[in-house]
């Protein structure tokens, strides 16, 4: 995981773009809601980062899915952000194997992940709800 937020800061800092790392802060706010769906990396596994120009951006994280696979993705489409995101699919295929989500789809856990255990796809959680709420 630390090379995975290492690379992005890298392609950050080469094209003059914001890296942001919301992992913690996503991380602690989960820990108050206390989700009940599965893969919520609470235990510190989280991800949640981004890379973001004025036009375009990059959003990463692994919330729902294996401590080790992580969906990128890149918006809006525009040719600006599909160049962008040539260039971090090329980088980020130096390192790891990467699989396309098919448009309109989700991510879902992959089930040959080595570095974590699969489960089934997580499309709500329940938190539990606030004091004083009905």
């Amino acid at each position: 995981m630390a090379l995975f937020k290492e690379t992005l800061q890298n392609i950050a800092r080469e094209e003059r773009m914001r890296y942001v790392d919301g992992s913690a802060a996503t991380t602690r706010d989960l820990k108050i809601i206390d989700p009940t769906g599965k893969n919520m990396h609470t235990d510190g596994r989280l991800i949640f980062v981004g890379v973001e120009a004025n036009d375009y951006s990059l959003m990463a994280g692994n919330l729902g899915l294996n401590p080790y696979d992580i969906s990128v993705g890149f918006g809006p489409d525009t040719r600006a952000a599909r160049a962008f995101s040539e260039k971090v699919v090329a980088r980020l295929k130096q390192h790891w194997t990467l699989k396309e989500v098919p448009k309109n789809s989700g991510a879902f856990p992959d089930s040959g992940c080595a570095q974590g255990t699969a489960a089934p796809p997580n499309n709500s959680f329940k938190p539990k709800p606030l004091r004083g709420s009905a």
